[in-house]
C-alpha cells in the first residue's frame, strides 16, 4: 500500500518519482517504438468523486497532427508494473 502523507491539504509524493516517471516513460517509449521526438507525459492524479480510484496514473502519448493516445492505470506512479503499463497502451 503506497504511503502518501497529507501536509495542509497537499499531496506529499514518496521518494523516487521522478526516477519512475522516467522509466515509465522510456518503457512506453520502447513498447510503442517511438522516436525522440513524441512527447511522453505521465502523470498522476487523485479524485474525490464516488466510484473514482483514489490515485490514477496517466501516460499520455502526443504527436503532431494525431490524435493523442491515453493509458490509465490506477495506481500511484511507483507502483505502476510493465505488465500493467503494457495491457493499458497495446
Amino acid at each position: 500500500m503506497p504511503k502518501i502523507a497529507l501536509t495542509m491539504g497537499r499531496r506529499v509524493q514518496r521518494t523516487g518519482y521522478p526516477q519512475a516517471v522516467q522509466e515509465l516513460k522510456l518503457q512506453t517509449q520502447k513498447l510503442l517504438g517511438l522516436s525522440d521526438d513524441v512527447t511522453i507525459s505521465v502523470s498522476e492524479l487523485t479524485c474525490r468523486e464516488p466510484g473514482c480510484p483514489d490515485v490514477e496514473t496517466v501516460v499520455a502519448i502526443l504527436r503532431d497532427e494525431e490524435k493523442p493516445i491515453i493509458a490509465r492505470i490506477h495506481k500511484s506512479i511507483p507502483d505502476v508494473t510493465l505488465d500493467e503499463l503494457k495491457a493499458a497502451l497495446i
